[in-house]
């Protein structure tokens, strides 16, 4: 019987009879009773090990500090103009990081499942009605969750891709590049946007630095259509390259987001809508850069004028997940200040403190009586195999386990926090929910998510995410669980773990943490507030969760320039 590796929601490209293997169990079709029936079919093992996701990271890093430098002197060539590789990396860095790290992802899938299936047959979504190539970079994060897309990729590694690849790479690991950042003198003005203050927050940071406050809008570039003429004029140094970058480069003709090439002159145009200075003597924002390209074309160009960049850190995994993620890794590579929540990746950055509850009270203690369970998108196609946690990793299987092992009265009392995601009535994560522990509050998603936590006894946070740092250092009874299946901890990170894990707060067990859960239940307060406790939650928020007596002058004197890493501590 003939095996068909099945990678798209389009059942007219399925065959008539045979074994399918489904890449994931979203190419399932909702009735698979009544159609499976002609049918044997299985789903697909596309778990990385831990030793592949290292190798995976390492050859994504190697591909960008190569060919970053070769899409700078593509497009450089293909617009006739001059901008630095730095100019580029601004523009086009988030797109590329992430890109490779989904690209490369997939050739180790790909290698994997040709091994396990050698005479299988793929099945993918037609080309000739699905795009490949995004408008922008905030259309490509669209298009990465889009089943379709992801066959075109796996249909384009098919035929090329394999373990020959990812061997005959070993040779050529480059360390990431550090590109030279000019000086800013002799510019005025500030801008700031999308900063992760709370608004109050960031208004008054802007009176204190005698700005205007202006909420700037997004403006999308145009869905400029593709010009396969242009794509194919594109130059590359393929001889300078391993065979991994060999096939990246075929594919990115392909890929590219045609606002960087064929929408390249609108996009310029667009800036001019956006109302922002020629070059302000600083601009600083902590997220604005991961998905707007017309922001970035103004801020590429008004670094190429002298302007100093400060971005800001915009999650809580920051400095803690043994791989850093494709923005972490953008960032640092691109701005002339790096403001952390603390830690310090090197001496580059700043120390900096949380920004998301800058002048936000503690939360004040009140009868809580219900339990809140926070948990993470899962990823039917992993972006990246190190970074995204897939479907198939058992995390829902942990949580099940831990929810039934609490006692019923606090089972009772558990109301479930999904990620936004996943947080839709009739999606697989919630139907799973719904049959596997039913006694489980799904809550509602209106509610904001603050006020959900503020209501809360105790918080369990099944991810590595923002609400950590945040109930941290807002005093809010937090415990953590995942495995390193799911988040792999960095070595700096594993001292302030191991003490976290000490106190009760960190657990690996779900049974464990159901226990703990169960021991305190009845004076969470007392626990949380205890020396050894306390102590644990202040080294953590010492590196990722730091406050300082007066946090809007310390920000306002990093954002002017006063603040150097020498004079930091004096500003605290």
């Amino acid at each position: 019987m003939t095996s068909y590796l099945i990678t798209t929601t389009d059942r007219s490209r399925w065959p008539n009879s045979g074994h399918l293997v489904f890449i994931g169990t979203f190419c399932l079709p909702n009735d698979s009773d009544s159609l499976l029936d002609k049918y044997t079919y299985e789903i697909a093992d596309t778990l990385v090990t831990s030793d592949n996701k290292l190798r995976c990271f390492q050859l994504s890093e190697s591909a960008h500090a190569s060919l970053g430098l070769q899409i700078a002197d593509a497009l450089n060539q293909a617009h006739q103009i001059s901008k630095s590789v730095r100019y580029w990396e601004i523009l086009t860095g988030s797109w590329l990081h992430l890109f490779l790290d989904l690209l490369i992802s997939r050739i180790f899938i790909v290698a994997k499942l040709r091994e396990v299936y050698p005479d299988i047959q793929l099945v993918h979504a037609d080309g000739t009605k699905n795009r490949r190539a995004p408008f922008n970079t905030a259309d490509f994060h669209t298009l990465t969750k889009s089943t379709e897309w992801n066959s075109l990729v796996y249909a384009d590694l098919w035929s090329t891709a394999s373990a020959e690849h990812i061997a005959a790479s070993h040779s050529i690991i480059r360390n990431a590049r550090v590109h030279p950042k000019p000086q800013s003198s002799i510019r005025s003005g500030y801008v700031l946007s999308a900063t992760y203050l709370p608004r109050m927050q960031e208004l008054l940071l802007q009176l204190q630095l005698g700005t205007k406050y202006k909420r700037l809008r997004v403006i999308n570039p145009p869905a400029i259509p593709v010009d396969d003429k242009a794509r194919q004029h594109l130059v590359f140094n393929e001889s300078q390259s391993n065979d991994v970058e060999r096939l990246i480069i075929k594919l990115l003709r392909g890929y590219l987001p045609t606002s960087f090439l064929e929408g390249f002159s609108t996009l310029r145009m667009s800036i001019r809508q956006m109302g922002f200075p020629n070059s302000p003597k600083t601009i600083f924002t902590s997220n604005r850069h991961i998905y707007d390209d017309v922001f970035n074309a103004w801020v590429a160009d008004a670094t190429e004028n002298g302007s100093r960049l400060v971005l800001g850190q915009h999650g809580g995994h920051y400095g803690i997940s043994k791989f850093p993620s494709f923005a972490e890794r953008h960032e640092l590579s691109v701005s002339d200040t790096y403001l952390t929540w603390g830690w310090r990746p090197s001496t580059s950055t700043l120390g900096g403190i949380i920004l998301t509850t800058v002048g936000s009270r503690r939360r004040q203690k009140k009868n809580q009586s219900q339990a809140l369970l926070v948990t993470d998108e899962l990823w039917s196609q992993p972006r990246a195999v190190y970074a995204d946690i897939p479907e198939t990793s058992g995390y829902l299987d942990h949580l099940g386990l831990l929810v039934r092992s609490l006692p019923t009265s606090i089972q009772q009392s558990l109301e479930l926090r999904q990620h936004s995601g996943q947080r839709v009535v009739g999606h697989p994560v919630e139907t799973w929910w719904r049959n596997q522990v039913q006694a489980i509050d799904l809550g509602d998603p209106l509610i904001p998510f603050s006020q959900v936590v503020r209501n809360a006894k105790i918080v369990i946070v099944a991810h590595n995410g923002t609400t950590i740092p945040e109930n941290f250092s807002q005093a809010v009874p937090t415990l953590i669980t995942w495995t390193s299946n799911w988040v792999e901890i960095r070595d700096e990170a594993k001292p302030i773990f191991a003490k976290l894990a000490e106190v009760g707060i960190f657990h690996e067990d779900p049974v464990s943490l159901a226990k703990h859960v169960s021991a305190i239940w009845d004076n969470v307060d007392a626990w949380w507030e205890s020396k050894e406790v306390v102590g644990a939650r202040e080294l953590f928020c010492s590196q990722y969760a730091r406050s300082v007596p007066h946090p809007r002058r310390f920000l306002r004197e990093i954002i002017v320039g006063k603040s150097t890493m020498e004079q930091q501590g004096d500003l605290s």
